[in-house]
């Protein structure tokens, strides 16, 4: 699992490591402006990280020029997404790394990117556990 430490230094304000306090804040709606953090990690605009988290970019466009919050499960898809850059890059252990990792389309995942398949609880899970592989010197 990510490191405390790794949680809180990509993602400050949000406690990936907690999972009960995550689904409080998750059922709560996570604020919009988190689109554009998350984006910002990929180098993208808020609505290029729409495929990863299977909401539409029009709605993403709509969410940030609403500036409220996400529903709860586009909140629960975000921070999938962000839970698995964390992990990404604690096995890694370089962001850019785990970057070009996620991007990079990948014989184990059917030739598949690991950022392609983030938008399933499912995919994400099949990410992670080839990350839990690669951490444990099984290469994928």
């Amino acid at each position: 699992m990510a490191t405390a430490a790794a949680y809180h230094s990509i993602f400050p304000s949000y406690p990936l490591g907690n999972d009960l306090k995550m689904a409080e804040l998750v059922s709560a709606g996570l604020p919009v402006t988190i689109l554009r953090t998350v984006a910002n990690v990929f180098g993208l605009p808020p609505s290029g990280i729409a495929p990863f988290v299977n909401i539409s970019e029009k709605t993403i466009l709509r969410r940030v020029a609403a500036r409220g919050k996400l529903k709860p499960d586009e909140s629960e898809r975000v921070a999938r997404l962000m839970r698995v850059y964390v992990r990404a890059v604690e096995v890694l252990a370089d962001e850019e790394k785990a970057k070009g990792w996620l991007a990079r389309p990948l014989r184990v995942l059917g030739g598949k990117t690991p950022l392609s398949l983030m938008a399933s609880e499912q995919g994400a899970r099949e990410v992670e556990q080839v990350l839990g592989r690669l951490e444990n010197g099984v290469f994928a």
